[in-house]
């Protein structure tokens, strides 16, 4: 495993979370450490839960499905589900129809990982995986890679001069805007990227180095179509895709510090704070104008709690970790002023300040900021989270869980269900109005794709993957612990490495 650089004055980057699709659908980015901007989590030792999972807006059928830019969560306007289809009153909006997908697949093709020896903590996180009809572009240690999706040859490579260095913002309009180190050194090269024609478009140069002259590692941006917004030592900094020079810069009210960003929806959200005897405080959650980077609301986090990852940015469900720790142990919804809707904890009540705690109930796998959460699907104002596995049989050692859905206008929950033969479950997308969880492989039988009713919890089979395969697949989903980010796109399953070590033998794994 890579070694994290000892903390400077601002600390270490925040360590890589678990990381999914847009016409590019997608994947992840990273958390606050910045371009020029002190993190305002207090160093500490890697989270249990790396890796980093997003999702961008993808239309697909004209029904919106917005799958974190900056995240990881996932986000998708379905219509109602749930309601009664008997009552035209009740019924709403019609559930889009299901995605062509084969309800028997097996592994399809493998994209080899780079080898060598892993440096850098920073350079190891590959986050940054995008889906579009035909291809899968992938953002890789020093490269950008796109992949076909029939058979998994390589159709593009744009190499880069140093290490990928920053958020990995999700295409738009066929290009992607990405930061790289100077050589082995400083994060202060940005760079756009034409994906079709594999070269890059235009390079801009960033500061360098703090105030206090610590190098800049990692730059916390956010791209909304023609305009990518960077934090800044002071604010943020917007610049124009076209040509990335600079459209305006901005302070945050009160000399308060921005820290993560997350877009969706045509929506740009913040993390802030003030810094109090060089120590980070007073959090809040901003909702900035993208046209002029002015803070149009404003959410204090409590006292004692900071705001750690974004599950969904519309509607906006942020979580929240206690000061010293990594693990989120509460979700807050927000309405579109700011103002709390409703709360879903997700660790036992006490243990938020327990020293190693929080002790989840409910195990969401998030990285930080915009990675969103692994294991976590807002849909149709419901959020989706698995419960931590149990033992099902104590001779055998297995564990299994259920997927619980919770109303984001209550908090309460709508549902839980297993996903049967004592497997455990997380949610990895929705399709045709409903939540898609994957089963993961037994050492006897293969994984497979569950359909949740969004209404009932009621469970259907949506994939089977082959039994005499389950060694194969479990190899490849447990390649490391936590196991690996898994996606759903256009009813086509993918398993993805999204920080390397150097020991990985695959970066994708695609099924039929």
């Amino acid at each position: 495993m890579a070694t994290p650089p000892p903390p400077g004055p601002y600390g270490a980057p925040p360590p890589p979370p678990w990381q999914g699709p847009n016409p590019y659908a997608q994947t992840p980015p990273h958390p606050a450490a910045g371009y020029p901007v002190p993190p305002p989590f207090p160093p500490g030792p890697p989270s249990p839960q790396p890796r980093k999972r997003r999702r961008t807006p993808l239309l697909i059928a004209g029904v919106v499905v917005l799958l974190l830019a900056l995240g990881g969560g996932v986000w998708a306007y379905l219509g109602s589900a749930g309601k009664d289809a008997d009552d035209p009153k009740a019924a709403g909006p019609a559930a889009p129809p299901e995605h062509e997908h084969k309800t028997r697949s097996s592994m399809s093709w493998k994209a080899p990982a780079p080898k060598g020896e892993i440096k850098d903590y920073v350079a190891s996180d590959a986050s940054g995986t995008w889906f579009t009809e035909t291809t899968v572009v992938k953002a890789e240690i020093r490269e950008l890679k796109v992949y076909s999706r029939k058979d998994g040859s390589v159709l593009t490579t744009v190499p880069l001069p140093g290490d990928i260095c920053g958020e990995r913002t999700p295409p738009h309009d066929g290009t992607i805007v990405l930061a790289y180190r100077d050589g082995d050194e400083a994060c202060s090269r940005l760079t756009l990227i034409d994906i079709e024609e594999g070269e890059r478009v235009w390079t801009t140069e960033l500061p360098s180095a703090y105030e206090d002259g610590e190098q800049v590692r990692w730059v916390v941006m956010a791209r909304m179509e023609d305009r990518v917004v960077l934090v800044t030592e002071d604010g943020l900094r917007a610049l124009a895709v076209e040509d990335g020079e600079e459209e305006w810069a901005a302070g945050l009210p009160g000399g308060r510090l921005a820290a993560g960003l997350a877009v969706g929806e045509g929506r740009l959200l913040a993390t802030s704070y003030r810094l109090k005897g060089g120590t980070a405080a007073d959090y809040q959650v901003n909702e900035i104008g993208p046209a002029d980077g002015r803070v149009r609301w404003s959410w204090s986090v409590p006292e004692g709690q900071r705001p750690s990852v974004f599950a969904s940015v519309s509607p906006t469900v942020v979580g929240l970790v206690s000061r010293e720790q990594f693990l989120v142990n509460q979700f807050v919804a927000l309405d579109d002023k700011g103002r709390e809707r409703s709360r879903v904890r997700v660790a036992a009540k006490g243990s938020e300040t327990e020293k190693g705690g929080p002790e989840q109930t409910f195990e969401p796998r998030c990285g930080s900021a915009a990675d969103g959460c692994a294991a976590a699907v807002v849909a149709d104002d419901t959020l989706y989270l698995p419960t931590k596995p149990g033992e099902a049989d104590s001779d055998a050692g297995t564990e299994f869980n259920k997927l619980a859905a919770f109303d984001l206008a209550t908090g309460k929950v709508k549902w839980s269900a297993t996903a049967g033969d004592k497997r455990t479950v997380i949610p990895v997308d929705t399709d045709g109005g409903n939540v898609i969880g994957y089963a993961e492989p037994t050492g006897e039988s293969g994984g497979r794709l569950v359909r949740f009713d969004a209404g009932t919890g009621k469970t259907s089979l949506y994939q089977q993957h082959p039994d005499s395969d389950s060694e194969n697949e479990r190899d490849a989903y447990y390649t490391t612990h936590p196991p690996l980010d898994v996606y759903l796109d256009r009813g086509q399953f993918f398993i993805v490495c999204e920080s390397l070590t150097g020991s990985e033998e695959f970066v994708i794994v695609a099924y039929e």
